[in-house]
């Protein structure tokens, strides 16, 4: 059976659109832009975890980085658009180990963890 998409009511969208048209006539720029980034702030959460059950997403390294392992997973924790930030599952690490992957260059060091979760031996 196929889990229903999210729906955004759309009275709801329509009164954040009327209300940051009105705030933008009164010269409210930055308060319109800070409403609406925090609108499509909730609505990416909301597709990740409706992605992803508890919207986690696991990768791969590809190549040795630093103390990092080829073939080390990583949990994904942040994706925007400066880039994905991934903290390393390494047990005998005294530290978090956290790397940053500038959008446009991941797949030279990192790749998506196989989909299909039940296939692991």
């Amino acid at each position: 059976m196929e889990r229903e998409a999210p729906k955004v009511k759309l009275d709801t969208v329509i009164k954040l659109c009327t209300e940051g048209i009105e705030m933008l006539s009164q010269g409210k720029v930055q308060e319109t832009m800070n409403g609406l980034l925090h609108t499509l702030e909730m609505a990416r959460q909301m597709l990740a975890v409706h992605n992803g059950g508890r919207g986690e997403v696991w990768v791969k390294a590809k190549v040795k980085l630093g103390e990092i392992s080829p073939g080390t997973r990583g949990k994904l924790i942040r994706n925007d658009e400066i880039g994905m930030l991934v903290q390393w599952d390494v047990p005998d690490s005294q530290r978090p180990l956290v790397d940053l992957f500038i959008r446009n260059h991941f797949e030279d060091y990192i790749e998506l963890e196989d989909q299909c979760s039940n296939h692991h031996h």
